[in-house]
């Protein structure tokens, strides 16, 4: 009551407008009925024609936020990209990209470019015959052409589709025979098309191409723009030549333009000289003094703030999340506008979810906690260099260490006293309290999987008193007990929040990075009276132990 009282006298005197109050709830109203209505429409899509689909898609389009005159304004471009605000639009968008917008009746009713559909069916010698026109047609270098940026970026369809993404889009369904994309890809990138081109929601090939309806072909094409992606910050720009085996072309400048996706070599035109190179990216530098970073691709977020990994957790896709997380590397941690990271769907209570896609997340995140525990027992704790060679280390906790003895003198007054007491404090092992007679944590036996409810809190088989052994402990959230078992199963049991010694494991185990904080291993051994003790401070992964 006093906290309500309280928070009624802070607010007196200050409450909205009456008539204010009541416009925004309309206004929020009508905005819902504007985008069911939309949603309805697009679901009875097929029964219209190719402009009442057009016009359905544009109205949906602007209910959930889209300026559709900007778009308009800039039809070789990524018009708005502004995120999607609410999840009732964000659904809707999910809507408008399940059916696929209008791309279907832009094919049955041949109402695509000349170029736009050699591209979609994967018809080479036609897109080659009419890049070669154009080039012809152009003032080199040719990267800077507008009528030729007009030819590679045109966006078609109410998806605003390039060329590019068209392949990984409408090319699942649409070859012509003899047809090959990947030939096609390889084209138009080495003309100068953007690898990472969003549609009017924001994705880019790599969400149509490496997501939940990936093919062996999307991906190929997506591979080739990922390796684009990573220099595409060159493309269009005044660069210089340098630590070329030919010294004379060394200092040259010139126009970076495409990419080669087989030989990974940017073409450069050469304004002295009047004529155009295949550079490695290595040897190209931007004449700009700020460079751009490299993109990666599958990193990219659309407007709903997801990336294809998203999609790929969701439908268990093995083969496209080994692509995605093995070999490129993509961020396992992006959160989307609803909160949602491809980690947090591969976790349920605190614990990995079964899966394929599950299991290489886990891995993945192991990897990552292998990686940051290497990095910073490799680096100085107090400037964080690299350390070398013969370098000290704390002598009473033994887990930090010094390039130099300077830096750590200046640590033990920065902050690591308290924290080396503390680790020389946990060294000495925790005693945790006994356990309720009743096991809260589940109710099956992890040893012979019949249920119980009494916990085995004693020494393993063939443990003697004092004897250290290794045990994994896992869970301790902000409520949940801490669960301890050893290998053989024969000791297992809880670790409660009200329980003596739950917060210094609970603590040591929310460093382990490789499992997020939700588990790690520790020893533990029982004294002559039968307690427990856990000593926190030999934490660490599987691999650390026979076990």
């Amino acid at each position: 009551m006093g906290k309500k009282s309280k928070k009624n006298k802070k607010n007196k005197g200050s409450r909205p407008n009456s008539f204010a109050a009541n416009a925004n709830a309309f206004i929020a109203k009508e905005n819902q009925r504007q985008i069911n209505e939309s949603v309805a429409k697009m679901r009875e899509i097929d029964r219209l024609s190719l402009q009442g689909q057009k016009d359905t898609f544009r109205e949906a389009l602007i209910a959930f936020g889209t300026d559709c005159d900007a778009n308009d304004r800039d039809p070789t471009g990524d018009g708005d990209q502004s995120m999607i605000q609410t999840e009732a639009k964000r659904d809707a968008a999910r809507e408008m990209y399940s059916i696929g917008g209008d791309i279907h009746q832009h094919l049955v009713d041949n109402a695509l470019s000349e170029f736009a559909f050699a591209c979609a069916a994967g018809v080479v010698h036609s897109v080659q015959k009419i890049l070669d026109k154009m080039e012809k047609k152009v003032t080199k270098p040719s990267c800077r052409s507008d009528e030729m940026k007009k030819l590679l970026e045109s966006r078609e369809t109410s998806l605003r589709l390039s060329p590019l993404l068209l392949i990984t889009s409408a090319g699942k369904n649409c070859k012509m025979p003899g047809g090959n994309h990947e030939e096609v890809a390889k084209i138009l990138l080495k003309y100068g098309a953007s690898p990472t081109a969003k549609d009017v929601l924001g994705k880019t090939v790599a969400h149509y191409g490496a997501g939940a309806f990936a093919t062996d072909m999307t991906l190929k094409v997506v591979d080739m723009c990922i390796r684009a992606a990573q220099t595409a910050h060159l493309y269009g720009k005044d660069v210089k030549l340098h630590g070329l085996n030919n010294i004379d072309m060394n200092g040259l400048q010139g126009v970076a333009g495409g990419f080669d996706p087989d030989s990974g070599r940017r073409l450069i035109f050469l304004a002295g000289l009047g004529k155009e190179v295949w550079v490695k990216p290595e040897n190209v530098q931007l004449l700009e003094s700020a460079q751009n970073g490299v993109i990666t691709l599958t990193d990219i977020q659309d407007r709903l703030g997801s990336v294809s990994l998203h999609e790929v957790v969701m439908q268990n896709r093995k083969h496209t999340a080994e692509f995605l997380l093995i070999k490129h590397q993509t961020s396992i941690h992006t959160t989307d506008l609803d909160g949602v990271s491809p980690l947090s769907m591969s976790i349920s209570g605190g614990v990995m979810m079964a899966g394929d896609v599950c299991k290489i997340i886990n891995k993945v995140t192991r990897r990552e906690g292998n990686a940051e525990r290497k990095s910073k027992e490799e680096c100085c704790g107090q400037c964080h260099k690299k350390i070398g060679e013969g370098a000290d280390r704390c002598s009473r906790c033994k887990k930090v260490w010094y390039c130099n003895r300077d830096c750590q003198k200046l640590h033990w007054n920065n902050g690591h006293k308290q924290e080396c007491t503390e680790a020389f404090d946990l060294a000495a092992g925790v005693k945790v309290g006994r356990p309720n007679s009743k096991m809260s944590y589940g109710s099956l036996s992890m040893r012979s999987g019949a249920k119980h409810t009494e916990g085995t809190y004693r020494k393993p088989d063939g443990i003697d008193t004092h004897e250290r052994f290794v045990v994994k402990v896992q869970g301790g959230g902000v409520v949940m007990p801490i669960l301890v078992y050893d290998e053989s199963r024969t000791c297992e049991f809880n670790i409660d929040p009200e329980t003596s010694g739950f917060s210094e494991i609970r603590n040591e185990m929310q460093k382990e990075m490789a499992w997020q904080g939700r588990k790690t291993f520790m020893k533990a051994s029982f004294d002559e009276t039968g307690a427990c003790i856990i000593y926190p401070s030999t934490a660490g992964v599987k691999s650390k132990y026979s076990w």
